[in-house]
């Protein structure tokens, strides 16, 4: 069961992203947005800006973006109920009690879901031809393909759309890829792959779920 949409709001008004944002990074005004290094990547110039107007963030840098749930779910390394949760803390909401439980349990599963077959999808990209680039790589580094079948090694499309589609087309909404962080939310509010263009490495815990992503991209344009 979802949080009821009259709570979501109630707490996205309740939350001033600049605010929260701000108990991280160093904000300094320019125009009507905020900007600052980025806490996501290592950069020099800032290019990490806060959007009063609506609430969101987006990173010219990284690419990272979306709302202020996003935003503490990201730097506090929670799931998507745990950062509602502490947000609701903050602004002194209180949680809805029915079905809070159940509906924490189903989007775990649900992330976990998404997870494994997006690892299928970067593994099966990789087997392609658009995968030539990360196979070569691979090659370089002298690993066998017996050891990239059996880790699932991939590739994540040049495309910023390709995995969003993919898992689209799966039954998945929008809002469970970007709980599952393997996409995140555009300016316009749209779905976007996180992963694009760069070798991926499945993180598997004990249980054999795929837990989290690590990428490498191939060139020194921008960070890992």
């Amino acid at each position: 069961m979802p949080l009821p949409e009259s709570f979501m709001q109630d707490l996205k008004s309740r939350c001033d992203i600049t605010d929260i944002v701000s108990s991280y990074v160093n904000l300094k005004r320019r125009g009507k947005n905020m900007v600052g290094l980025c806490p996501f990547h290592n950069e020099k110039s800032p290019s990490f800006n806060v959007y009063p107007e609506n609430n969101s963030f987006y990173c010219f840098g990284c690419g990272a973006g979306g709302d202020v749930i996003t935003f503490i779910r990201k730097i506090e390394n929670l799931d998507y109920i745990e950062a509602v949760k502490m947000l609701a803390d903050r602004v002194g909401l209180q949680m809805p009690e029915q079905g809070v439980d159940d509906s924490m349990s189903r989007l775990r599963q649900r992330v976990l879901e998404i997870n494994r077959e997006s690892a299928r999808f970067f593994h099966s990209a990789l087997l392609s031809p658009e995968g030539k680039p990360g196979l070569d790589y691979f090659a370089r580094r002298r690993l066998p393909m017996k050891m990239i079948r059996h880790f699932g090694l991939g590739w994540a499309p040049e495309s910023r759309f390709a995995l969003v589609n993919h898992l689209r087309s799966k039954g998945y909404s929008e809002r469970e890829m970007i709980a599952a962080n393997v996409a995140v939310e555009t300016r316009s509010g749209r779905a976007m792959d996180r992963f694009h263009a760069r070798v991926m490495f499945p993180i598997i815990d004990l249980r054999g779920n795929v837990v989290a992503f690590g990428g490498r991209i191939l060139t020194n344009e921008k960070p890992k």
